[in-house]
């Protein structure tokens, strides 16, 4: 059954649960948005908070009546009443807490208490694994994503989306795997989401509170130990890793946040705004976009665990790698943004970053100057084995031949050992990645195709010379060069899209679209220093115009440039052609005093001998004002 058919079956057998569910959220959260404001229960702005805006609390408790009328319509009520009882018993904890306050330990105990009731209904983290495992594991799995998605409640629409496409993804797989209740509960919990979302958005009307995250949060967790249950194929490490990549949003932010703030020197539970969704805002993205980004993410990682139920599963186990090491990427890049300044920490101008404010400095005090070396490494070794066995299993689609997967894990780490230092030698680990460019694609391709040769060897030593297809070969140096190229690229292709949706600071033209105006390009999006927000170019090529360079559009020429500047409200033009001639200045000169919009030079200057360089202004200087 193709994905699509799978969602068609599900919404001709289960929709009711959903649509009561959305149904029912729709109506409760305006009465309780009136409630709330009639009996005070609101969250003012506050400085460790995101809003600014007085907005209502307790939307939890419309969440949680919208799906308990879609589970209780669509599920038998002695199925669903223990994981039922723990998910009440959370929301009660909850309201409690967002009235008034529960300690950490109380409010620990109760997920205890909740996680003891799934234990005794039957659900359990790897159910077929020693109870000495599986029961820690499943007390560290409910806690861990209830807190987690608690934890993700920090931006408007953020955890009600994130929550809401983990249940859709958890109902499928259920459905999939014959689990009646499982659908039921998914379906609801996303049609409660779903319903409570469109209050919730950015701007938000109301938020959930904790009676609201930590329900959704144990439902949640409580699905993801049911499709392990019940998962149909792929056997226990397929069905262990399902829902972590269900709920890979929730597990990367509270990771993220943890390691961060236990490197700075921060405690865990202190508040602040230096989640995923606020350093992807503080790094230039708009809070709706930063929002849909992680849904993104969140659809993306709940596709490859729906994958399992589709095709191999070393398959599955190889496309968890591939979105495992982006989403490492990702939190690399997001590590480095200083949101820690900004909360009034920051360490003195002239002081020397300490390796508590800034974690990557504290791998490099770790493993030393070539800690990016070790980084790589393993992260090569772990793309390069995936790739080894997707280049087998696209060769074989139709089923391997007897013997051929044995061989091919016999093989796997040899592979994978030769590949790394043929990548070695070739000199792939002493570049930087955010400056990957064209040496570096040259150097990583003829690396990739010289991994060929060993990767040949070590087949052919197993099984012999005709037992190497050549078909793998190939396949297999194709999806390595894709691989550690995005690897090598994506540090670079993700700090230059998020610098290119920044819409801060003073609107600026850039004349001259040529190679001088992509590096001026380059340098002000990559230093909020300048506080300019580059808009388009301006060049008087007609070859260039109605074209776009770098994501900017070339508008016009210099005839056009006080029309441009009037229209497009510009502050700023900066003039990074080097070759204009005197007439060409005053005319662009004149063209800016017309609009009142100042105009500066980008350029390369001599340093003169014996002279101390003076510090770079927070603005463009070049030639200065012209």
């Amino acid at each position: 059954m193709t994905p699509s058919a799978l969602l068609d079956l599900v919404l001709r057998t289960h929709a009711h649960g959903f649509l009561l569910a959305l149904g029912a959220t729709l109506l409760l959260t305006p009465l309780v948005i009136r409630l709330a404001k009639h009996l005070g229960w609101v969250d003012r702005p506050r400085a460790d908070r995101w809003h600014e805006e007085t907005t209502a609390l307790m939307g939890g408790i419309a969440i949680f009546g919208g799906a308990t009328i879609g589970v209780l319509s669509s599920a038998p009520l002695g199925e669903v009443g223990p994981l039922w009882g723990g998910a009440v018993l959370l929301f009660v904890v909850g309201f409690v807490d967002d009235r008034a306050h529960v300690s950490p330990p109380a409010k620990l105990t109760a997920q205890v208490v909740a996680t003891g009731l799934l234990l005794s209904a039957g659900y359990a983290f790897g159910q077929d694994w020693s109870p000495w495992l599986s029961v820690p594991l499943t007390f560290l799995w409910v806690v861990g994503i209830t807190n987690a998605i608690n934890l993700l409640d920090n931006m408007d629409g953020l955890a009600a989306g994130v929550a809401g496409i983990a249940a859709l993804v958890l109902g499928l797989f259920a459905f999939w795997s014959g689990s009646d209740t499982g659908t039921a509960l998914g379906a609801s919990v996303a049609g409660a989401a779903a319903g409570f979302l469109v209050f919730n958005f950015k701007p938000a009307r109301i938020f959930m509170g904790d009676c609201g995250s930590l329900f959704l949060g144990y439902v949640i967790a409580a699905l993801g130990l049911g499709v392990q249950q019940h998962a149909p194929a792929g056997g226990p490490v397929a069905a262990a890793l399902v829902p972590l990549a269900v709920l890979a949003v929730p597990i990367f932010d509270t990771t993220l946040v943890t390691v961060v703030r236990k490197l700075s020197g921060r405690a865990v539970s202190q508040g602040g705004r230096d989640h995923t969704s606020h350093r992807l805002v503080f790094l230039g993205l708009s809070e709706p976009h930063a929002v849909l980004m992680l849904y993104g993410i969140s659809l993306l990682s709940g596709s490859v665990a729906l994958f399992v139920l589709f095709a191999d599963v070393m398959v599955f186990y190889a496309l968890s790698v591939f979105v495992a090491v982006a989403i490492g990427i990702l939190g690399v890049h997001l590590a480095r943004a200083r949101v820690y300044e900004t909360e009034g920490t920051a360490r003195a101008p002239d002081a020397p970053p300490s390796p508590l404010q800034r974690p990557l400095h504290l791998l490099h005090a770790l493993v030393g100057h070539r800690w990016k070396a070790v980084v790589g490494v393993l992260g090569d070794a772990m793309l390069v084995g995936a790739a080894f066995v997707v280049a087998h299993v696209l060769r074989y689609e139709q089923g391997f031949p007897p013997g051929m997967e044995a061989q091919m894990e016999a093989a796997l780490p040899l592979v994978i050992a030769a590949k790394v230092t043929v990548f070695y030698l070739a000199g792939l680990y002493r570049g930087i990645w955010r400056h990957a460019g064209t040496p570096e694609m040259v150097r990583t391709v003829a690396a990739a195709v010289l991994a060929a040769i060993p990767t040949f060897g070590v087949l052919a030593a197993m099984g012999g010379v005709g037992s190497v297809s050549t078909s793998v070969l190939v396949i297999d140096a194709m999806v390595t060069t894709l691989a550690v190229l995005g690897a090598r690229f994506g540090f670079r292709g993700l700090r230059q899209y998020i610098a290119a949706k920044n819409r801060t600071g003073r609107r600026t033209l850039l004349y001259g679209a040529g190679d001088t105006g992509i590096l001026a390009l380059r340098e002000l999006r990559k230093n909020a220093a300048y506080d300019l927000h580059p808009v388009a170019f301006v060049d008087d090529d007609p070859l260039k115009q109605g074209q776009a360079v770098q994501g900017l559009p070339v508008l016009g020429g210099s005839d056009s440039l006080s029309r441009l500047c009037d229209r497009h409200d510009i502050d700023e033009v900066i003039v990074t052609s080097r070759h204009l001639s005197e007439d060409q200045r005053h005319a662009i000169r004149e063209a800016g005093d017309a609009v009142n919009c100042h105009v500066f030079s980008f350029a390369f200057e001599s340093v003169p001998a014996r002279t101390p360089m003076p510090e770079l202004p927070p603005t463009l200087g070049g030639d200065g004002q012209s």
